[in-house]
């Protein structure tokens, strides 16, 4: 695995003069059956690939999961119930980020640029019941965005986070115009993008592209530019809970954070 510089300095010890996370919990990583909530952060960023050498397959398939779950805020309540029981897969506040300063020094991190920061909270979950967190992110064209995918925790004997996102370079994207060094491939060689799940549910006019699948590369479908590339993250990693965790990819990376979470679910 490649690692990873900014002016000189790699990736790792940029992250480790930035913040220093509060580490005095266990980073015990096996699950506990008694306290199964966690608290989920990540942040999806894009760099620069220095060497320009990686040639990125245009045979690859694009997909959402079955078993997929967005994040939308449920703020409820009423006179019966003011404080409603906690649930899960709802977006944290801001408030409650803990990877605060590593966003902050990759914003100003030459050839690095944040794409998405999000974090949810959520009970221990193995790999057929622990649903897969739509993530999307970066310049939006239509109904995509520059990073689209999703990522999950999955609690077996220990715990791994589970990345399947891609990254698409538009034709419009600042930064892209002109040829790609390494990847002269023809535009139309690309795979079309899936269509973000809960949008193929609508209703489809006889005019309009099949809700499916959109084709960007489509001359009759003007809505999207042309794509000129496409990179996947496809990862599992096993998490050590309080210490951050890297998905690595030469154009792309994420950071991780999972910690234990004490549920106020009412009784």
């Amino acid at each position: 695995m490649r690692p990873l510089r900014t002016a000189g300095m790699p990736f790792r010890y940029l992250l480790f003069l930035a913040v220093t996370l509060s580490t005095s919990l266990s980073e015990q990583t096996r699950a506990d059956q008694n306290e199964d909530w966690y608290q989920v952060e990540l942040i999806v960023f894009s760099q620069q690939d220095l060497y320009q050498n990686e040639r990125h397959p245009t045979n690859i398939t694009l997909e959402y999961p079955q078993n997929w779950q967005r994040l939308e805020s449920d703020t409820s309540t009423s006179a019966d119930n003011p404080r409603p029981a906690e649930q899960s897969l709802i977006p944290l506040e801001t408030k409650d980020f803990s990877l605060g300063p590593d966003e902050y020094t990759l914003s100003r991190a030459a050839g690095y640029r944040v794409l998405t920061h999000i974090g949810w909270r959520q009970p221990g979950l193995g790999q057929a019941q622990s649903p897969w967190i739509i993530v999307s992110g970066g310049h939006r064209h239509g109904n995509h965005h520059e990073l689209e995918g999703s990522i999950r925790l999955v609690v077996t004997r220990y715990l791994h986070i589970q990345a399947d996102i891609w990254k698409t370079s538009f034709a419009s994207t600042p930064g892209t115009g002109g040829a790609l060094p390494g990847n002269p491939v023809r535009p139309d060689n690309w795979p079309r993008l899936p269509v973000k799940p809960w949008l193929s549910a609508l209703p489809v006019s006889d005019d309009a592209s099949p809700v499916t699948t959109i084709d960007t590369n489509s001359p009759v479908d003007q809505r999207h530019p042309p794509i000129k590339k496409i990179v996947v993250l496809n990862q599992s990693e096993q998490v050590d809970l309080n210490k951050p965790t890297y998905l690595d990819h030469p154009e792309m990376g994420v950071l991780v954070l999972v910690t234990r979470h004490t549920s106020t679910a009412a009784d």
